[in-house]
């Protein structure tokens, strides 16, 4: 009795225990206490048989997580090297992409670092570093075009298919090998596409900015009034030098160019200026004497404003001896306002003959 009430211990104690050891020291334990008496009582073999079952079935989970763990143990040292680079190699890259930002290695790099040397002490080395600059990574592409991600991406993807598709040629995971290939290229061409429409759009953009500040820089510095206008041209026709006659010209819109080139008979809106200034008989009369009628400026329901430069006045109030006609009319002018600010000639026509 006593020694089935041994035997009973013992093999509750295998149930019981989920420790391989235990089992093992029980199975050990039977041998030597219930062997003597499996002679005497036959139909104890069944929980002999019982035990070593239990026993074996510990010995093969113990060898399956030895296996496991010597594989996972293998895979770890197989891809500390490649993870180091990969981690080095996608740092710079988000940084160089990131326009060179600092705070990520600054916090990211260095913090990170110092909280793997103190929380994580027991890592290898190689991953002390490689963590850090995970981080520094991740925190750079933050900065980034996330379309940039899916390109980054769709490389790391890629490049892990053509590895395996050179260490497996497709004789295990085949399957998973050409998913992965296709995938990495798909990514790779629409982040690709979607980076190329997005730096289109942001050249569209810089353009409109750059127009935008080209024309409100020439709305300031075209004349404000029709009189100064009058004046300005005045001025650029009296005295006739290459950067006059070019501002000259600048005031007037391209379709108002080529109407003062027809007008004058000549081919371009400089050569119409040379033309007018060859009427100039006294350049310091027609500049300084020169007056727009009160009546010479009238608005139209467009906006803009027309100008009579038609009938000029040169009876100077300082010159006791004036020129009566120092120079010619300018015309017909067709003011239109640019931004709210300066004005620009959109229409010329020629003075009326007679």
């Amino acid at each position: 009795m006593k020694i089935e009430i041994g035997w009973t211990k013992q093999c509750a104690c295998v149930i019981g225990c989920p420790l391989l050891w235990r089992a093992l020291i029980v199975g050990r334990m039977f041998d030597v206490v219930a062997s003597p008496q499996v002679e005497a009582h036959p139909g104890n073999m069944g929980g002999r048989d019982f035990v070593d079952r239990v026993v074996a079935a510990g010995e093969r989970k113990a060898a399956r997580d030895q296996d496991r763990n010597r594989r996972r143990a293998a895979i770890e040292r197989a891809v500390r090297m490649p993870a180091l680079i990969g981690a080095g190699i996608l740092a710079l890259v988000a940084w160089w992409l990131s326009g060179w930002e600092m705070w990520p290695w600054l916090f990211g790099g260095v913090g990170g670092l110092v909280a793997v040397l103190i929380f994580a002490r027991r890592l290898p080395p190689i991953w002390r570093l490689t963590v850090p600059l995970l981080v520094v990574g991740v925190w750079l592409l933050t900065y980034v075009d996330p379309w940039w991600w899916v390109l980054l991406a769709g490389v790391a993807v890629t490049g892990a298919g053509v590895a395996a598709l050179v260490t497996l040629r497709l004789r295990v995971r085949r399957w998973q090998t050409l998913t992965a290939l296709a995938l990495g290229v798909v990514m790779v061409a629409t982040g690709w596409a979607m980076l190329a429409v997005d730096a289109a759009r942001h050249a569209r953009q810089t353009q409109q900015e750059l127009n935008q500040a080209h024309d409100d820089a020439v709305a300031r510095i075209l004349p404000h009034s029709p009189g100064s206008m009058v004046n300005f041209l005045a001025e650029r026709i009296a005295r006739p030098t290459p950067d006059a006659v070019a501002d000259a010209c600048f005031v007037f819109a391209p379709a108002a160019r080529q109407q003062l080139a027809d007008a004058r008979h000549v081919p371009d809106c400089p050569a119409a200026i040379g033309a007018m200034a060859a009427e100039v008989t006294a350049a310091g009369d027609y500049v300084n004497n020169l007056s727009l009628p009160g009546q010479a400026s009238q608005p139209n329901p467009d906006g803009t404003l027309s100008v009579d430069a038609c009938h000029l006045d040169f009876s100077g109030l300082t010159d006791d001896t004036p020129h009566a006609n120092p120079g010619p009319q300018i015309g017909l002018l067709t003011l239109a306002q640019q931004h709210g600010q300066g004005h620009l000639i959109v229409n010329y026509r020629s003075c009326p003959s007679g």
